[in-house]
């Protein structure tokens, strides 16, 4: 595996982007999916947090206008507020989202660092293969998860059927082909 220069104090490249294997990058499906998977976190953990921070702060705030004797609709407001950025964060599942894209983001770093590295399964002549079907598997378990989440809400209540396999495999043992629908 060839390094790129060390960019680690520059956002926009991260070893996943430089690094090298046999003189090529990373295959462009992989580097698109993860980028996703980083960009959606992101951006769900600053939804997230900015919801609960708005959540808290007006919660905080309703004792204290209340003790200092502001007008009723003042305290109602605050209220409003509080109980809709709780509603925000738990309707739209930022928080989960926020988890869900980080772990396959990981994911696909794991794969992309055992891929460089030559280590099983991607010590044979398909490795490039190999890492985009682990990718895009991981992609379309993590999909699948976020459509469970989506009905159960829809529905008003959790989902009937559990995964069965993790989102993030602890193993190298995805098939080599993409199984029939």
């Amino acid at each position: 595996m060839k390094r790129g220069p060390d960019t680690a104090g520059d956002a926009g490249e991260h070893w996943i982007v430089t690094a090298r294997r046999d003189d090529q990058p990373i295959p462009v499906m992989v580097l698109e999916r993860w980028r996703w998977y980083k960009r959606y976190s992101r951006r769900a953990r600053l939804w997230y947090g900015s919801a609960e921070a708005v959540a808290i702060i007006a919660s905080a705030t309703i004792p204290v206008v209340a003790a200092a004797h502001f007008a009723a609709p003042v305290i109602a407001a605050l209220g409003a507020v509080a109980l809709i950025a709780t509603a925000v964060r738990t309707t739209f599942g930022l928080h989960e989202n926020w988890i869900e894209y980080s772990q396959i983001g990981y994911g696909i770093e794991r794969e992309a660092a055992l891929y460089f590295a030559a280590a099983p399964p991607y010590d044979a002549a398909d490795a490039p293969q190999q890492l985009v079907v682990r990718v895009e598997t991981l992609a379309e378990r993590g999909g699948q998860q976020w459509a469970t989440r989506r009905m159960g809400l829809e529905h008003t209540q959790p989902p009937t059927t559990k995964p069965t396999t993790p989102l993030v495999p602890t193993t190298p043992s995805v098939p080599t082909t993409p199984s029939a629908p």
